[in-house]
């Protein structure tokens, strides 16, 4: 018996590679928003103080505790954003390993996973979609749309058509909003994250995605006003508060790569 080929010793594979993998993101996103160098074998530093961080100081969500959310080298306070993206990339790697582990596509969900993390953290902290980030995403879908058919030929009976409608849709839906609000409404990488989410779901999943999207929105503005109440604020302080569209919107997209056809079956059987 191969121990590395149990499910129990590949879960905590998956679990410890999503929150290495989570660590470097942090990094990424920093340097990629702050147009640093050094991504591949640059040193590590204090997002305060700037200094080089030792080994210890880096280990997963394990140091930012230790050390009481705080620089070791400076004491100022390091971002709650950091552990918070090392563990969402540990829960989803594992989400993923325990729904879709046999599947043909793991490898391709694993890629989609990966980017639509790193577009939600960036939007996240820097309220922008950092194109960078989003063409490759795309890239990625279009290469899967075209080999995730089931046919000896990916392109034999116009199996890709739903996805390229689906990514030709979804973008568009943000794009007429974007140019119609000239900005007000939407911003412009958010018709990247709809051509990102049609391409991956194809055009029905991807339009009721979107539809997810806005109900997530809708529950966090709820979560958020009795929150608002509960401390003794405005309620009308919430509409100061900014949360950009790709909060909502990859959310929406991993839980329709994963639940897609069961959330469709469900609505379906509302409505008809």
């Amino acid at each position: 018996m191969n121990i590395f080929q149990e499910p129990f010793v590949l879960q905590i594979f998956f679990i410890g590679f999503g929150l290495i993998l989570g660590s470097f993101v942090t990094m990424l996103i920093h340097r990629l928003y702050h147009d640093e160098g050094g991504i591949v074998n640059g040193r590590s530093r204090c997002p305060q103080c700037r200094s080089q961080l030792l080994w210890y100081s880096l280990i997963p969500v394990f140091s930012w505790l230790v050390q009481g959310g705080m620089c070791k080298n400076c004491g100022k306070k390091i971002s709650i954003i950091y552990p918070l993206t090392e563990l969402s990339f540990a829960i989803c790697f594992s989400i993923l390993f325990t729904m879709k582990w046999e599947s043909p596509l793991f490898w391709w969900l694993f890629g989609v996973v990966f980017f639509l993390l790193v577009l939600f953290w960036y939007d996240v902290r820097f309220m922008t979609v950092d194109r960078r980030i989003s063409i490759p995403a795309i890239v990625l879908a279009v290469v899967w749309m075209f080999f995730k058919t089931p046919s000896s030929s990916p392109f034999s009976g116009g199996e890709y058509i739903p996805y390229l409608l689906g990514g030709l849709i979804c973008g568009g839906i943000y794009a007429v909003q974007y140019y119609c609000s000239k900005g007000r409404w939407v911003g412009q990488g958010d018709i990247d994250l709809g051509i990102f989410m049609g391409l991956c779901l194809g055009l029905k999943l991807g339009v009721l995605s979107l539809f997810g999207a806005y109900v997530i929105g809708t529950v966090f503005s709820m979560f958020l006003l009795g929150y608002l109440k509960i401390v003794g604020k405005n309620p009308d302080d919430w509409k100061k508060v900014k949360v950009p569209m790709g909060a909502f919107l990859m959310p929406s997209l991993f839980i329709f790569l994963l639940w897609g056809d069961v959330v469709w079956s469900w609505y379906w059987g509302m409505i008809v």
